[in-house]
Order: structure tokens, then sequence, then C-alpha cells
């Protein structure tokens, strides 16, 4: 674990920040579906304290950041979530004008997302389906792809995430991530953006994926994504929680946005 956030993280400060935050509770945030300024950050984030407002959903502040953060990359408002539930980014998205249709395969997850739009009373429509096992009638513009993951970027509200995962299982889930951003690429119309997202730090789940799919694909370019809380790297974007210190930090995630060209 050690070993990853060094390579990801130049500065001292973050990786002490880091390091630090495995001993402290994480706060908790809720994301409203309205613009607020007087809210702590993007007009949206709240601290979570003992209820949750009723235009509010849960979600960490760095999630948060990767959405705002491409909510105006995508050309078409149209727009297939694919691992959407428990529906946060689906939410969000749906915040900032977009039309969501939203798919994923556990049932748990869905009853979840389920709940958050009925209390939000928003038309937003999943879909119970295997991605991978599917077939899609159109072809999209805009595709969110938040793929499963080993979630190592979690690890401050999952403390024994790390002492869960081996080598054997990161290179399954690659394997299975990279199938995902292949089917996807063969969804989008010339032109079209996929968006990729994981809440990992490891290589194996982040860069690597996107390199064997840049390797692979020569039609398929990077696009940038601008945010001051964000570290670029070769292939992508990690959220940076040393950025959020005066809010209480955040979770990693990861993020490469991919336009196929041809």
């Amino acid at each position: 674990m050690k070993t990853n956030i060094d390579k990801i993280f130049s500065s001292k400060n973050i990786r002490a920040y880091i390091y630090n935050s495995l001993f402290h509770k994480p706060i908790n945030y809720q994301i409203s579906y309205n613009d607020n300024k007087n809210n702590i950050y993007g007009g949206r984030v709240l601290f979570l304290e003992e209820n949750l407002h009723q235009d509010c959903f849960v979600q960490d502040i760095g999630n948060f950041e990767c959405i705002s953060a491409i909510k105006n990359v995508f050309k078409n408002k149209n727009i297939l979530d694919i691992c959407a539930a428990p529906g946060g980014k689906s939410i969000l998205l749906s915040s900032y004008g977009y039309h969501v249709e939203a798919i994923d395969k556990s049932s748990s997850q869905i009853k979840k997302f389920k709940e958050n739009i009925s209390r939000l009373n928003l038309d937003i429509k999943i879909i119970q389906k295997d991605f991978l096992k599917s077939s899609f009638p159109k072809k999209y513009e805009s595709i969110l792809l938040d793929a499963p993951c080993s979630a190592l970027g979690t690890f401050r509200r999952n403390p024994d995430v790390a002492s869960k995962i081996d080598e054997k299982k990161l290179l399954s889930n690659q394997k299975i991530q990279v199938a995902m951003i292949e089917k996807s690429l063969k969804l989008l119309d010339k032109g079209g953006i996929l968006s990729y997202i994981v809440c990992s730090f490891h290589p194996f789940e982040t860069m690597s994926v996107i390199d064997k799919i840049l390797q692979k694909h020569q039609d398929v370019s990077l696009l940038e994504i601008q945010s001051d809380k964000m570290i670029k790297k070769e292939t992508g974007y990690f959220i940076n929680p040393y950025a959020f210190k005066d809010l209480g930090g955040s979770d990693i995630f990861f993020m490469s946005t991919l336009q196929k060209n041809k």
C-alpha cells in the first residue's frame, strides 16, 4: 500500500497526510442536488452530521470532485452510467442536466439506488443487467464507467481493505475492468467520450488498465481534466486527499477520460 502511494504522490506533505489519515475517523459528507453558495465546497457539499437533508445524498467529497470535474467534458447530455448503483454519480449527473440511463447487476445496490431517487423525487430509471453479458441496441456519445475494483482508495473508512486484496485478485479485477472499457468503446459513436472511474490507487486497476487500452486502440486519446484537487499522471488523474485537508480529507479515486476518434 505504501509503495503504491509513494509512486503516485511525490510530495512528502501529501504522503504524510494520507498515512496519518489511517488513524482518524473520516468525515462523512452529504451532497445537495441543488446549488447553494453557503455549502462548504462546490456549492453542493455539506458535512453529514445527525440528519441527512431532504435534497441530499451521501457521497465522499472526492467522488463529488470526479463528477464535478467532468460535468462539462461530455458533448452529449444523454449518458449511459455503467455500474451505477447505489446512484451517487447518476444523481449528481442528473442535477447537472444529464439524462441518465443507469444500469447495474446488483439487486441490493439497486435497492439503495431506488430508495435514494424516491426520497429525492427524481425520475432516473435503473435497469438490472450484467453489462458484459448484455446487448445494447444503440450507440452512445457519453458513457460513465464506475468500474468494480478493490476499493483500496476507501481505506480510511474500510481499514481492513488492504488485507483482503492480493495480486491474484487485483489482476482478476483488471481483466474485468479492461473488458468493460473494451465493450464501452464498442458502444461509443465516433467522437464519443468515456470516463473511467475507480476508488482505487493500485496501478493494476488504474494506470495499467488505461495503458493497456491505449496500446491496443490507436484511435483512442486521453482528454485533459481541469481540477486543482487532482494529481495528473501519465494515463489519468488521482484525487489528492491533501487538497481537502481543511474539509476533512477524502477517499482516493482514479479517473481517466477517453475519446474515440474513429
